[in-house]
C-alpha cells in the first residue's frame, strides 16, 4: 500500500478542485475564493501556496489578466517568505507589468510596493526608493488606506536604515495613521512596530516600547508566527538598550519556542536570530551567540541580513570572548576573503569586458587590413594600446590585491596592539591600584586612626583609577576634533600635560585619529608611571602631506631598543604607527625626551 503524506494529500486535494472548475461561467467571486484560499497559506505554508500558484497559472484554469496578476503577486510574497528574494522580485517585477497593461491601478500599486520592500531587504535601496515614489504618487484620492500605510512604513524604514530618524518618523506616523483606518491586521502590526523601532531608535524610549507591547498583543492574538517573532526581534534590541536583562532573556526563550513554525530562512526567523546573536554576545554569552551563527552559516537557503563578511565579523567577536584567538583570526581572515572576492568579482566583470571589447576591435582591424593594406599601422598602434591597457589593468588588479594584504596584516598588528595593551593595563592596575589597596587595608588593620592619612591614600588610589578608566575609554568623535579630544585629555591630567594647539587644519580620518589619541594615552601613562617625568608638551601639526605628533618630556634618558625590557610598552606603540602606515622616531635634546610620529598622505 503506498502512503502519501499529509502536507502532499493537501496540495493534491487542492490542485484537483481547481483542476475541476470549469472553465465556462464561473463567476468571478468564485474564482477570488480560491485565489484568497491560496493566498491564506503564504505565512503558514508557502511552499504549497507556490506549488498552487504555478499548478494554477500553467494548466488548470483559464486566467484573466487580474487573476494572474495576484497569483504573481502571491507567488512572490511566498518566496519572500521563504528568502527567495530574487525570485520573488522577478514575481513582483512580472505582476507589476502585467498589471500595468491591464490598467489595473491596485494590483499595480501593489505590485510595486511588494517589489520595494524585496528591493530593500537585496540592500538595492535606489531602487527600492524609486518604487515607493511611484507608487505613492499613483494614491492621491485616498481609495487605498492599506496600500498607502504598506507605502509609507517602508518608506519610514528606508530612511531608518539609513541613519535618517528625523525623516523617518513622520512617515512611520502617517503609515500607522492610515494603517488604523484599515481592518488589515497584518498591516497595522507592520506600521506600528516600525513606528516604535523608530521613536526608541529617535530617544523616545518609552513611547517606543509602548508601541512595541501593543503590537505583541495583537500579533499573538492573531496568531501569526512570523509576525510575532519580528515584534519580538525589536522589543529584544529595545531592552537591551535599557539594560533590562530579563525581559532580553524573557523574549530570546519565547521567540526560541516558534522558530519551528516559521520557514527556516524567512526573512523573520533569520532576523530574530541575528538580533538574538548581537544580544548574546553583548551580554557575555559568547557561546550562545556563536551557537546562532553557526546555525544561520549552515542554513542551505539563508539570507542573512548582514553582508556575509560582517557576519564573520561578529565570529570573531566571540571568538575572542571566548579566548579562542586561533579561530578569532581565522573568521578575521575569511572575513577580509569574502570582501575581497566581492571585490575581485567587480574586477573579473570589467576583465571580462575588456577581453571582449579587445578581441572584437582586434578582428574588426583584421579584416580592414585584408581589404586596406595602408591601415596595418593603425592595426599595430590599436593593438599596442589595447596591450597597454591591458597591462594597466593587471597593474591595478596587482595593487589592490597587495593593498589586501596590507590591511591583513594591519589587523593581525591591531590585535596583538590590543592584547599587548590589555597586559600592561593588568599590570598597572596589580602592581598600582592592588597595592594600595593592601597599604589601605595594612593601615587599617594596624588600627592607625590618622584619617587624613588615610584619605589622602584614597584619594590617590581612586586618581590612579580614573585615570586608568580614561585610557579604557574609547574616544569620542561624534562632536569633537581630535584636536580637541587632546586639549580635554590634558585639562584633565592636573596639570601633567601641555597641549600646544597648531592653526593648521588637521586632517586625518577615523583610524587614524583613534591610533593617534591612543599612542597619545599610551606614551603619557608610560612616562608618567616608567619615565620619572614632571611634565610633559604635546603638538600636533600639519606641514604638507605630513601630520606630525610630538610629545616632549622631562624624564630619564631611554634607549628606545631596550624600552619593552623596562616596562615602557615602545612595541604596542610601534604596531599602532604601523597600522596607519605612519614612522616614529625617538630623540633627546638638552635634557628632554621627544617622541614623533609622522603620518604621510
Amino acid at each position: 500500500m503506498i502512503s502519501i503524506c499529509p502536507h502532499k494529500l493537501f496540495i493534491y486535494a487542492i490542485t484537483a478542485c481547481i483542476a475541476c472548475i470549469p472553465s465556462f461561467g464561473s463567476p468571478a467571486g468564485k474564482n477570488n475564493d480560491w485565489i484568497d484560499e491560496i493566498d491564506s497559506y503564504v505565512n503558514s505554508n508557502p511552499d504549497s501556496a507556490i506549488i498552487l500558484c504555478n499548478d494554477a497559472i500553467r494548466e488548470h484554469y483559464p486566467l484573466d489578466g487580474s487573476e494572474k496578476v495576484a497569483l504573481l503577486t502571491i507567488r512572490g510574497n511566498a518566496n519572500f517568505t521563504l528568502g527567495n528574494y530574487d525570485t520573488a522580485k522577478a514575481d513582483f517585477r512580472k505582476a507589476a507589468d502585467l498589471a500595468f497593461d491591464i490598467a489595473d491601478t491596485l494590483a499595480y500599486i501593489n505590485a510595486l510596493s511588494d517589489l520595494g520592500v524585496a528591493y530593500r531587504v537585496s540592500q538595492q535601496q535606489d531602487s527600492a526608493m524609486a518604487c515607493y515614489n511611484h507608487a505613492l504618487n499613483m494614491i492621491k484620492d485616498g481609495r487605498f488606506p492599506d496600500m498607502e500605510a504598506n507605502i509609507l512604513t517602508s518608506l519610514a524604514i528606508l530612511f531608518a536604515n539609513q541613519g535618517r530618524l528625523k525623516e523617518a518618523i513622520p512617515f512611520a506616523e502617517k503609515g500607522w495613521k492610515k494603517a488604523k483606518l484599515t481592518d488589515d491586521i497584518e498591516t497595522q502590526i507592520y506600521a506600528a512596530s516600525s513606528l516604535g523601532s523608530a521613536l526608541f531608535l529617535a530617544g523616545d524610549h518609552n513611547r517606543g516600547l509602548a508601541t512595541q507591547r501593543s503590537i505583541i498583543k495583537i500579533a499573538e492574538r492573531k496568531g501569526i508566527p512570523r509576525y510575532i517573532l519580528k515584534t519580538y526581534a525589536s522589543v529584544i534590541a529595545m531592552h537591551n538598550r535599557l539594560g533590562n536583562t530579563d525581559s532580553v532573556n524573557y523574549y530570546i526563550n519565547r521567540g526560541r519556542t516558534l522558530l519551528d513554525k516559521v520557514p527556516e530562512a524567512s526573512i523573520e526567523s533569520v532576523g530574530f536570530l541575528e538580533q538574538s546573536f548581537v544580544v548574546l554576545t553583548k551580554m557575555g554569552r559568547y557561546k550562545e551567540s556563536l551557537d546562532i551563527q553557526m546555525k544561520i552559516l549552515n542554513m542551505l537557503d539563508s539570507r542573512p541580513f548582514m553582508p556575509l563578511h560582517l557576519l564573520y565579523q561578529r565570529i570573531a567577536l566571540n571568538y575572542k570572548g571566548l579566548g579562542d584567538i586561533e579561530r578569532m583570526n581565522d573568521a578575521y581572515i575569511k572575513a577580509i576573503e569574502i570582501a575581497d572576492s566581492i571585490h575581485q568579482s567587480d574586477i573579473n566583470k570589467q576583465m571580462s569586458d575588456f577581453n571582449a571589447r579587445y578581441h572584437a576591435a582586434e578582428k574588426e582591424l583584421a579584416i580592414a587590413a585584408l581589404r586596406h593594406e595602408k591601415s596595418r599601422r593603425g592595426m599595430i598602434i590599436a593593438i599596442l594600446a589595447g596591450v597597454i591597457a591591458a597591462t594597466s589593468l593587471l597593474l591595478i588588479i596587482y595593487l589592490r590585491s597587495r593593498r589586501r594584504k596590507t590591511e591583513l596584516a594591519n589587523i593581525k598588528a591591531r590585535i596583538e596592539g590590543i592584547e599587548q595593551e590589555r597586559g600592561r593595563l593588568a599590570h598597572e592596575l596589580h602592581d598600582g591600584v592592588c597595592n594600595d589597596l593592601l597599604g589601605i587595608e595594612l593601615a587599617l588593620a594596624g588600627g592607625r586612626n590618622d584619617t587624613a592619612e588615610i584619605s589622602e591614600m584614597l584619594r590617590a588610589t581612586r586618581n590612579e583609577v580614573r585615570s586608568i578608566s580614561h585610557e579604557l575609554l574609547p574616544p569620542s568623535f561624534n562632536r569633537l576634533s581630535l584636536s580637541q579630544l587632546i586639549a580635554a585629555y590634558a585639562y584633565k591630567s592636573d596639570g601633567f600635560v601641555e597641549y600646544l594647539p597648531s592653526q593648521d587644519q588637521i586632517d586625518l580620518d577615523m583610524e587614524q585619529s583613534m591610533n593617534l589619541y591612543r599612542i597619545i594615552q599610551e606614551w603619557i601613562a608610560n612616562i608618567r608611571h616608567h619615565g620619572a617625568a614632571r611634565y610633559a608638551t604635546i603638538s600636533l601639526k600639519q606641514s604638507g602631506n605630513e601630520t606630525i605628533l610630538d610629545i616632549c618630556d622631562n624624564g630619564i634618558a631611554f634607549n628606545p631598543d631596550e624600552a619593552n625590557s623596562s616596562g615602557l610598552g615602545i612595541d604596542n606603540i610601534r604596531q599602532r604607527v604601523k597600522a596607519i602606515n605612519g614612522t616614529i622616531d625617538f630623540t633627546r635634546r638638552n635634557n628632554i625626551n621627544i617622541m614623533s610620529v609622522k603620518i604621510f598622505k
